[in-house]
């Protein structure tokens, strides 16, 4: 069949990322310079330096992965590797846009940072709480959640794998809900705020009159979506896609099956591995890379 690209979301930089392509391939060094030109803020040394501390600010954190995957995307397109359809986690849905070249490297940069800056606004962070649930069946999960006020399932990340984000209150009473119910592992994670839930509409409405004078274009392959796990071309629906996306559920393991019935082999496109760890769990028939295993090749 084809290939699908998956892009990474937050939680994924780590110092150094992108310094190897920079000093190796002009057309990333191209990226790099410009993006540092049209942000204003020392963007290569954090990524390919550090401190970590400054790495892991969310704005920082979220433009070094998207440079890293549209660095890694220019490299294999010269390698002659296209992708037949594509998806990205959270962030790495802005991503994806980009890929399918729905926007520019301007435009995409402009649009990660506003987003970024519109959710930390949100909702108070001492407020904010989000948990991952690992070993429990998904429809306790569901039950458990659904009674408790001001908590929602912000991810669907594999067939064992949940986030659940809320109110620092109501995320505290599901994890204790969700203990004696039986889930093996609840971990607390380190946020500034309560991403993808409903916490996010104020961060949703600003954002959505923000797309509103960006220029899109109709995507020149499927995009699979978090919050529909269905493809999408049409730039006017993927601008609406946006702004609700922030207050909505990734569905990343229904949008992985659906990507599976497209291709037969899937590249994970930007640092780290936690993807290509989900899509081995939820589609293990499919051949599943990162970058770093293609490069080798």
């Amino acid at each position: 069949m084809g290939i699908g690209f998956v892009f990474p979301g937050q939680g994924s930089q780590v110092v150094g990322m992108g310094r190897d392509l920079y000093e190796n391939h002009a057309g990333v060094r191209a990226i790099w310079d410009e993006a540092e030109a049209l942000l204003s803020i020392p963007i290569k040394t954090v990524c390919f330096e550090g401190p970590e501390t400054e790495l892991k600010q969310t704005q920082l954190a979220q433009l070094g992965i998207f440079l890293v995957s549209a660095s890694w995307l220019t490299v294999l397109a010269d390698q002659g590797l296209e992708p037949t359809v594509v998806a990205g986690h959270s962030l790495g849905e802005l991503t994806a846009y980009y890929a399918a070249g729905v926007y520019d490297l301007e435009t995409a940069l402009a649009v990660i940072a506003y987003r970024g800056e519109a959710m930390a606004a949100a909702h108070p962070s001492e407020d904010s709480a989000m948990s991952a649930v690992m070993g429990i069946d998904e429809s306790v999960l569901d039950s458990v959640i659904a009674p408790i006020d001001n908590v929602v399932i912000a991810n669907y990340n594999s067939p064992n794998q949940w986030v659940i984000s809320g109110t620092k209150s109501a995320v505290g009473a599901g994890e204790a809900a969700l203990k004696l119910a039986g889930a093996k592992r609840v971990v607390p994670l380190p946020v500034s705020g309560a991403f993808h839930s409903p916490l996010m509409a104020a961060a949703a409405e600003k954002f959505e009159q923000y797309l509103a004078d960006i220029p899109f274009n109709d995507a020149e392959f499927p995009i699979i979506l978090n919050r529909t796990a269905e493809s999408e071309f049409e730039a006017d629906a993927l601008r609406q896609n946006l702004s609700k996306q922030v207050q909505s559920s990734v569905l990343w393991t229904h949008s992985v099956h659906g990507m599976a019935d497209q291709v037969d082999a899937i590249y994970e496109v930007g640092p780290g591995k936690v993807l290509t760890s989900l899509v081995k769990k939820i589609a293990p028939e499919l051949s599943v890379q990162n970058c770093m295993e293609l490069a080798s090749l």
